[in-house]
C-alpha cells in the first residue's frame, strides 16, 4: 500500500485500508475505490491522506504503536466523560461572581465519577500495554488519527506521544501509568473556562488571558482532588504551560533542560511530566498549523520537527525534543518517494515506497521500488536498504 495525499487520489483508485469514523464505526472499507464525495468528506474530518493500493505493494502496511480501534475507544471514553463532566461545572461557568475554586471543590464528588472512571482507566493500560510491549518505538504520526474535533480527542493522541517519549526514555511501569493519567487530563480544566472565551475569534484581552491561564489551575484542582490521581499526574495539569526561562504560567517555574530521569534534589522546576506533555502537546499543535490545506503527511511532519527544535532550549526541554525526534520518521511506511541518485543509473526518478524503518537509522528506510519513470509497473518490485548504500538518495515524490 502507498499513502497518497488526497488531493492527489483520483477517482480510480482503490483504497488499501479501511478508514474509521472517531467512534469506531467503518466509514469506507479497503477495496472500494475512493468518490470524490468521499474525499471531501474525509478533508473536513481533517485527513490529509489515506492508503492507497498499488501492485507489488501488498505487504507494505504502515503500523501504529497501537491499536486503532483501542484508541479510537479510549477517545469516545474520555468524550463521554468530558461531557458529563461539562454539564456539572457549566451550571456555574458561566455565572459571573461564582468562585470557581469554592465549586470545584463542592462538586468533588460528582466530578470523581467522571475523571479517570474505570473504563477510562481499563482502556488507558491497554494503550499503556501496547506501548510499553514494543521492542523498539517507531512513532508513525500518520498514523494517529487528526484531532480536530475536541480536546479530549486531541489529549489521547497528545498522551500516545508522551508515552513513547517515556518508553524512549526508558519509564517503569508505574512512570509510565502516572504520565499516561496526566497527558490525559492536561487540558481538563478548560471545561472551567467560558465558552465564549474559548470560542473567541478575536485577540483576548488582559483580563480574558488572566482568566484563560486559570484553567491551569482548575485543572489540577479537579485531579488533586480526586484519590485515585497521583499528584504527579495532577501536577502535569498545573505545569504544562510552564516554560524553560521561566516566562510560563502559572508559577513562573523554570526548567533545567536536563533528560526526563527522576531527580529529587530538584525543586522548585518544572516536572518531567508537565515538561513531557508540553512537548508532545506543541508537537501535534505545530503538525495542525499549515496554512495549507493540501500539506501531506511528511511535509507536515517535518515543518513540525523543525519549528520543535527551534523552540528547544528557551521554551521546552531540548532533551525531551531530541527523543521525541529520534523515534518520529522523517519518511514514515507508505510514503512514496522518488529516487534521485542511485548505483546504477537506470533507477533514477523511479517510484518507490517506504516499505519498512530502520530503526537504527531512521533517515534511511528500506524502499521497495514499483513504478519506472515512465508509470511501467516493476515486476517484481525492487528493493532498496538505503542505510547500506549512501549513493542511493531519494525525495518525497509529490
Amino acid at each position: 500500500m502507498v499513502r497518497y495525499n488526497l488531493d492527489d487520489v483520483t477517482d480510480d483508485m482503490i483504497l488499501g485500508e479501511s478508514i474509521m469514523l472517531p467512534s469506531g464505526k467503518l466509514l469506507l472499507g479497503a477495496g472500494y475505490r475512493v468518490s470524490g464525495r468521499y474525499r471531501d468528506r474525509l478533508k473536513k474530518m481533517g485527513f490529509r491522506s489515506i492508503l492507497i493500493q498499488e501492485p507489488g505493494t501488498e505487504d507494505v502496511r504502515p503500523s501504529s504503536v497501537v491499536n486503532e480501534r483501542d484508541q479510537a475507544a479510549l477517545a469516545d471514553s474520555v468524550t463521554a466523560s468530558g461531557e458529563k463532566i461539562e454539564q456539572i461545572v457549566g451550571k456555574f461557568r458561566e455565572e459571573r461572581g461564582h468562585d470557581m475554586h469554592k465549586m470545584l471543590f463542592s462538586h468533588r464528588k460528582d466530578l470523581n465519577r467522571f475523571v479517570m472512571s474505570p473504563t477510562i482507566a481499563r482502556q488507558l493500560e491497554t494503550i499503556i500495554d501496547q506501548i510499553m510491549n514494543q521492542p523498539q518505538i517507531v512513532l508513525n504520526m500518520a498514523a494517529l488519527k487528526d484531532a480536530s474535533g475536541s480536546f479530549f480527542e486531541r489529549a489521547v493522541n497528545v498522551t500516545v506521544t508522551a508515552l513513547c517519549i517515556g518508553r524512549k526514555a526508558r519509564f517503569s511501569y508505574e512512570e509510565i501509568k502516572q504520565l499516561a493519567t496526566g497527558a490525559l487530563n492536561y487540558h481538563l480544566g478548560l471545561i472551567a473556562i467560558p465558552k465564549g472565551l474559548l470560542n473567541k475569534s478575536k485577540p483576548l484581552t488582559e483580563e480574558e488571558k488572566a482568566l484563560y491561564r486559570q484553567h491551569t489551575v482548575y485543572g489540577y484542582l479537579i485531579l488533586a482532588q480526586n484519590p485515585q490521581i497521583p499528584p504527579t499526574s495532577a501536577i502535569v495539569a498545573l505545569q504544562h504551560h510552564e516554560l524553560q526561562n521561566g516566562s510560563g504560567y502559572p508559577l513562573g517555574l523554570k526548567g533545567a533542560n536536563a533528560p526526563p530521569v527522576k531527580d529529587i534534589s530538584k525543586t522548585h522546576v518544572i516536572h518531567r511530566f508537565a515538561e513531557i506533555v508540553a512537548v508532545a502537546d506543541s508537537y501535534h499543535a505545530l503538525g495542525g498549523e499549515s496554512g495549507d490545506g493540501g500539506i501531506d503527511d511528511v511535509s507536515s511532519t517535518r515543518t513540525a520537527i523543525k519549528k520543535l527544535i527551534g523552540l528547544g532550549g528557551e521554551y521546552l526541554n531540548r532533551e525531551i525534543i531530541k527523543a521525541l525526534v529520534s523515534i518520529i520518521p522523517v519518511y514514515p511506511v507508505g510514503t512514496r518517494v522518488r529516487i534521485t541518485e542511485a548505483p546504477s543509473g537506470r533507477l533514477k526518478q523511479y517510484l518507490g515506497v517506504v516499505a519498512r524503518d530502520n530503526p537504527d537509522e531512521l533517515s534511511r528506510p528500506v524502499i521497495l521500488l514499483y513504478k519506472t519513470i515512465k508509470g511501467q509497473k516493476i515486476d517484481p518490485p525492487i528493493v532498496l536498504d538505503t542505510a547500506k548504500s549512501d549513493a542511493v538518495k531519494f525525495e518525497l515524490a509529490v
